[in-house]
């Protein structure tokens, strides 16, 4: 490899945000791949109905998922490998954790936000079509 183009602080920020982003697409890939597997099982003991053990909506998203996640995490060891060859002690494991720490909780909080956004509209079009008959 030539040499780094690119400040110590610019791959200090390039790796957090990496790191980030890595921790946005973790838990979503993750799913992704559990819901797969939860269908597979699933596929067996579906007595009344035939289900089919892969969709393939399913599979193109776990895919895309694990595609764009693993992209992330290369460019991430590349940055880390480029800013551990400027500085030899640089603390690359701490800032990744911590980003990919805030990455997972961003994406916590997106979820929550996103599930009372769609339960609060499912109330709305029920009691469009029932009235507004409260239980």
């Amino acid at each position: 490899m030539g040499g780094s183009v690119t400040s110590p602080q610019q791959l200090d920020l390039a790796i957090s945000g990496l790191a980030g982003i890595a921790g946005w697409l973790l838990l979503p890939t993750m799913t992704a791949w559990l819901r797969l597997f939860v269908r597979w099982l699933d596929a067996d003991r579906s007595v009344l109905a035939a289900r089919r053990r892969w969709s393939g909506s399913g599979l193109l998203r776990a895919g895309s998922y694990s595609v764009l996640l693993v992209f992330v995490l290369a460019s991430l060891l590349r940055a880390a490998g480029e800013l551990r060859e400027v500085r030899v002690e640089a603390p690359v494991f701490a800032d990744a954790v911590t980003a990919g720490a805030v990455g997972i909780g961003l994406w916590g909080v997106f979820a929550l936000i996103l599930r009372v956004l769609v339960r609060d509209f499912r109330r709305v079009r029920h009691e469009r079509r029932h009235g507004s008959v409260r239980l």
